[in-house]
C-alpha cells in the first residue's frame, strides 16, 4: 500500500495520506513509507475500506461524504506516530507540486497545491485547496521539502514537500482525521467541512455513506441468476455512477477553466469562481461535474442513466452546457473545470438529446441547451478544425478519418432530431442531410465503410487496419450508423446481407471472447466502437441473432468476476462497458441511445429471472417497470413470446412513454429461436 489519495478523478489527484511510525523518513517517499498488506483481512465496500498495515502495525479505516475524506487509524502497538500528507510528486496521472502548507492550532493543517502533467490533456495547472483536521492534537507538526526535513514548523511550502503530524500512540488507540478538498479556494474548503461533516462519529458517516449507495444500486433489483452474476451487474452499476464527481463546492463556487490559450489537448487556463444558480429555497439548481469522455456513450451510460437515475442524466447535460455557456465549447470529457480534448467530435450532444427527448432535460433551458449543441456542431465548435468540419459539410465525409465520419453523422442525427422537436425545421434538414453523408464512404467492394483522403479516394483496402478510425476498424465500426441502419442494409444488398456479415464477424472474435487491442479484432466490446454490434441485428430483422450474441457477449467479456475477468483488457472509461455489460444483463438496450423524436428501448433477453426498475417520482409518471423472464436458463436465450403490460406484444421495442409510465415486460424463454418474432414494426 502506497498511500491513500484523496481525489480519485478524471485526470485529478493527490493529497496522499498515510500513517506510518515516526521513524520511517518521509524523504524517502512512497519507497520509504509503503507497507505490505493483505486482501484477505481486507473489507472493501461502496462508502467504506478497511485495511491493515502490516509493515506498519496500524489499521486504516475511511468513508467519505461528497466532499470530505474521513479516517480512522487503530493502532496496535506502542510507538511515536505520524499522518504523512504528501504534497509533491507524481500520483495517479498528476503531478503535485507548489504546495503550501500552514498549522492552524494544534489539530489542524490548510493549504493547497497545483496539478500538472496530466497524461491526457486539459487545464495546465489545477490547484486544489484542502482543510484538514484530527480529533485529537498533535504533539508537533514536522515537514519536508525535497530531501531535507524540518522540526516542528508553523508552515513549509515547495515543489517536493509535505507534512506529517506527530503523536504518541498506545496499542488500541485510535486516531480520527478529517479531510475537505474544494478547488476554489481554502475558505471553501473549510466551509464544506464544516458543512458536510461537522462532528467526529466515523460510524456514522460510514452507515450514511453506505445507505446513500445501496438506495442507489437498489434503484435496479433483480431476483435469479447466479451470485456471480448479481455480483458482477452491481460492481457494474457501481462503476457507472461512481467515475463522475462534483468540483462545485457547498456554496455553489466552481471552477471555470474553459478560457485561456489552447495549446493541442492543453490549456494555458485561466482561472476564474463561478457560482452555480439556485431556487427560490437556495438549493443549487444543478452541479458542476468532473468527467471523463462523453465519446460513444449513447449506446451505455445515456441510455441505463435514463433507466434509473434520470437526475444524473440531467444533472450532467446541465453541467456540459453551463461549460459551454462559460467557455463555448461543448465538453469532449472536462477536467478542473476546462477543457481536455480528449477524443473526438462533439459526444456530449446525444448525452444532451437523449435528456431532453426523454423529459428528463429540467434543469437548464432547453433553448439555452440547443444553442450551444448546434454552435458546437459547426465550424468553431467542438466538433473538430473549422476547416474540416467545412469540408465535412460539403463532402459527407471527414478527411481521412471513417470513425470521425460516423461519429459526427450520428451526432447531426440527434441535433436534427431535437431540431425538429422544437420546430427548427431549417435546421432539421441541413443536420438531416449531414447525418446521411457517411454512405460516400461505403465500399462496395467490401461491403463495409472505409476512410477517404481529401481526394477522394479510399486510403487502404484493408478492413482490419486501424488507419483512418478512431481506436476501431472497418469490420468494427461500419455498424455504427445506428440511426441508418436500414440504409446500411440497402447498401450492403439487403438485411440478409448484412446480418451474415455481421454474423461472420461474431464468430470470428467468439474464440477471443470478443476482447482485443484498439484497431483488433472483427468485433471487440473491450471498447466502445463496436459495443452495439450484438444489437444491430434487431434493426436488420433478425432480432434472435441479437439474443444469441447478446449472451455469448454478456458470458464472454463480461461475464467474469475478477480483475482480470469481466474488466480486462477493457477500456472501461468510468462505468462505460459495464454499463454495456448492466443493459445485457437486464435485456435492454437502444440503438440510437434515445436521440429520436420517439426514444425507444430495444429488447433482447436478460439473465435474471425478474427485474424491478423503481421509477423517480420527480421525472417518471409510474412507480416501477418489471421484467420478468419465464423458462429462463443458460441455454434458454431466445424470446419465443411476450407480454407487455399483460398483452401479447410481437414488437423488439417499446417506447419510452410505455416505460415512464411504469408497468411489466414479461418474456418467455426457449431453447429454438421464434424467427417471426420482433421481425416486423
Amino acid at each position: 500500500m502506497l498511500g491513500f489519495e484523496q481525489i480519485h478523478s478524471w485526470m485529478l489527484g493527490g493529497l496522499e495520506i498515510m500513517p506510518a511510525p515516526a521513524v520511517i523518513d518521509p524523504t524517502q517517499g512512497q519507497e520509504g513509507w509503503k507497507s505490505a498488506f493483505s486482501h484477505e483481512d481486507e473489507i472493501v465496500q461502496p462508502g467504506y475500506q478497511r485495511v491493515y498495515l502490516k509493515d506498519h502495525h496500524i489499521r486504516t479505516e475511511f468513508t467519505a461524504t461528497e466532499r470530505v475524506s474521513f479516517y480512522r487509524f487503530t493502532f496496535s502497538r506502542n510507538m511515536e506516530a505520524q499522518v504523512l500528507a504528501n504534497l509533491g510528486g507524481y500520483v495517479s496521472n498528476v503531478r503535485m507540486e507548489n504546495a503550501y502548507v500552514e498549522r492552524k492550532g494544534d489539530r489542524a493543517i490548510e493549504g493547497y497545491f497545483s496539478t500538472t502533467e496530466r497524461f491526457w490533456g486539459g487545464p495546465k495547472d489545477v490547484k486544489v485547496f484542502f482543510s484538514a483536521e484530527f480529533d485529537r492534537p498533535f504533539k508537533r507538526l514536522d515537514g519536508w521539502t525535497g530531501k531535507e526535513r524540518f522540526r516542528d514548523i508553523p508552515e513549509i511550502e515547495g515543489d517536493s514537500t509535505g507534512v506529517t503530524a506527530i503523536y504518541d500512540v498506545l496499542p488500541g488507540d485510535a486516531l480520527q482525521m478529517k479531510i475537505a478538498i474544494s478547488y476554489t479556494s481554502v475558505e471553501n474548503a473549510r466551509n464544506n467541512l464544516n458543512k458536510e461533516c461537522p462532528h467526529w462519529d466515523f460510524d456514522r458517516v460510514h452507515r450514511e455513506s453506505v445507505s446513500v449507495w445501496n438506495d442507489w444500486l437498489g434503484k435496479i433489483e433483480v431476483k435469479g441468476g447466479s451470485r456471480e452474476q448479481k455480483v458482477k451487474f452491481y460492481t457494474d452499476l457501481w462503476h457507472v455512477l461512481l467515475g463522475r464527481q462534483k468540483i462545485n463546492d457547498v456554496s455553489g463556487d466552481y471552477p471555470d477553466r474553459t478560457s485561456g490559450t489552447r495549446e493541442g489537448t492543453f490549456t494555458d487556463a485561466d482561472f476564474k469562481i463561478g457560482t452555480l444558480p439556485k431556487d427560490k429555497n437556495g438549493t443549487l439548481k444543478f452541479n458542476m461535474y468532473n468527467s471523463d469522455a462523453w465519446w460513444l456513450t449513447q449506446w451505455n451510460l445515456n441510455v441505463l442513466w435514463g433507466l434509473a437515475w434520470p437526475e444524473v442524466m440531467d444533472e450532467m447535460s446541465a453541467s456540459m452546457v453551463q461549460y459551454a455557456v462559460n467557455g463555448g465549447l461543448l465538453p469532449r470529457g472536462p477536467s478542473g473545470g476546462g477543457y481536455s480534448y480528449i477524443m473526438t467530435g462533439s459526444p456530449a450532444t446525444n448525452l444532451v438529446v437523449s435528456a431532453f427527448q426523454k423529459g428528463l432535460l429540467t434543469k437548464t433551458d432547453r433553448d439555452t441547451a440547443y444553442k450551444v449543441l448546434k454552435k458546437n456542431l459547426l465550424p468553431g465548435g467542438m466538433l473538430g478544425d473549422a476547416d474540416d468540419i467545412r469540408f465535412y459539410t460539403d463532402n459527407g465525409y471527414w478527411p481521412g478519418n471513417a470513425g470521425i465520419t460516423l461519429e459526427a453523422a450520428f451526432q447531426d442525427y440527434a441535433l436534427s432530431q431535437m431540431a425538429k422537436a422544437m420546430g427548427k425545421n431549417r435546421d432539421y434538414r441541413f443536420f438531416s442531410k449531414r447525418a446521411s453523408g457517411w454512405k460516400t464512404l461505403f465500399n462496395p467492394e467490401q461491403n463495409l465503410v472505409f476512410p477517404k483522403d481529401r481526394n477522394g479516394n479510399f486510403m487502404h483496402d484493408d478492413p482490419l487496419s486501424g488507419e483512418g478510425w478512431v481506436e476501431a476498424n472497418a469490420w468494427q465500426a461500419t455498424w455504427s450508423v445506428s440511426h441508418q441502419i436500414d440504409k446500411l442494409a440497402s447498401l450492403m444488398g439487403g438485411e440478409d446481407i448484412l446480418c451474415d456479415k455481421l454474423n461472420h464477424a461474431f464468430e470470428m472474435a467468439e474464440d477471443d471472447d470478443f476482447v482485443f487491442a484498439y484497431n483488433d479484432g472483427y468485433v471487440s466490446y473491450a471498447n466502445q466502437p463496436g459495443c452495439s454490434n450484438a444489437h444491430v441485428f434487431n434493426h436488420a430483422g433478425k432480432p434472435w441473432l441479437t439474443q444469441y450474441w447478446v449472451r455469448k457477449v454478456g458470458k464472454q467479456a463480461y461475464g467474469g468476476t475478477t480483475p482480470d475477468l469481466g474488466y480486462g483488457g477493457h477500456d472501461e472509461d468510468q462505468g462505460q462497458m459495464g454499463g454495456v455489460s448492466a443493459l445485457m444483463a437486464i435485456g435492454l438496450f437502444s440503438l440510437d441511445g434515445n436521440v429520436s423524436q420517439n426514444p425507444v428501448y430495444d429488447i433482447t433477453s436478460p439473465v435474471f429471472d425478474e427485474v424491478t426498475i423503481k421509477l423517480d417520482p420527480e421525472y417518471y409518471s409510474g412507480k416501477e417497470f418489471k421484467i420478468i423472464t419465464r423458462n429462463n436458463s443458460p441455454d434458454h436465450m431466445y424470446i419465443r413470446k411476450a407480454l407487455l403490460n399483460g398483452k401479447e406484444y410481437r414488437k423488439f421495442w417499446f417506447s419510452h412513454d410505455v416505460f415512464q409510465k411504469g408497468g411489466s415486460l414479461e418474456l418467455y424463454l426457449g431453447t429454438e429461436p421464434d424467427m417471426q418474432w420482433g421481425t416486423r414494426n
